[in-house]
């Protein structure tokens, strides 16, 4: 797989940009990239070449967050049923077509908004816990299997707990790591994914962590409310255009 050098540099600008905000909310790497990369190569490509950085921003999180033992006692049942159907539906996705891809990243990137911006979930009750788990588990599973994006459940689902901020970024670290782990893994077993698809997809990792580098800083010193809306607002207005180019392709 080639491609053109001014796409490289695109690239290279929007995985800096994803990083920016992987570093500051913790979520939205995958949903960037696919997001603004689709408009200049397909989307079966941009997922693929999101993997390997989706990988290593993942799992730098749970290492600076730490509380990797609590977390995973808390979501274990989640990650188990997310990682399950992911498997599942990775082998369906490589039978979709690319405008099917669109509009389905499309769905998802405009739920994701649409949920965090106007949708407060009431507080989840300790006894619904590992059911929630469950379903949510498998929503994750069936979006990550066919788009490499799966937090919109998983931000719904946190945000029932009441998680605050600490357990939030590292309960999202863990449970995005063992899907971009699971992910990997499954688009390899059924040779969906090159190596050289793999090396652009390693080179990408230097772009997205030196902006995950800087959306720490900036977490610490802009306003996660303003930001994060700004951003979902972003994500809306990706979501339409990813919807409309898959409906009139």
């Amino acid at each position: 797989m080639e491609l053109a050098g001014n796409v490289i540099w695109i690239a290279g600008v929007v995985y800096l940009l994803a990083g920016v905000l992987k570093g500051t909310l913790g979520i939205g790497f995958p949903t960037t990239v696919i997001a603004i990369m689709t408009i200049f190569i397909d989307a079966r490509t941009a997922i693929l070449l999101a993997i390997v950085p989706m990988l290593v921003t993942n799992l730098w999180q749970v290492i600076r967050c730490g509380q990797i033992v609590r977390t995973f006692k808390e979501v274990w049942l989640l990650l188990l049923t997310m990682a399950v159907f992911i498997i599942i539906f990775t082998r369906i996705s490589a039978d979709f077509s690319h405008e099917l891809l669109s509009l389905f990243v499309g769905i998802t990137v405009a739920i994701f908004a649409i949920t965090a911006l106007w949708v407060d979930p009431p507080a989840m009750s300790s006894r619904y816990k590992l059911p929630a788990q469950v379903s949510t588990g498998v929503v994750a599973g069936v979006m990550g299997g066919l788009t490499s994006i799966w937090a919109p459940p998983i931000v719904v689902y946190l945000t029932s707990t009441r998680a605050d901020k600490e357990v939030f970024v590292a309960t999202v670290g863990m449970l995005l790591l063992v899907g971009s782990l699971t992910l990997f893994s499954s688009y390899w077993k059924i040779d969906m994914i090159s190596l050289e698809q793999i090396r652009i997809s390693a080179l990408l990792v230097i772009p997205a962590m030196l902006g995950f580098s800087i959306g720490e800083a900036v977490r610490k010193r802009v306003s996660n409310e303003l930001f994060r809306k700004l951003i979902l607002w972003f994500f809306l207005l990706m979501g339409i255009n990813l919807l409309w180019r898959g409906l009139v392709t």
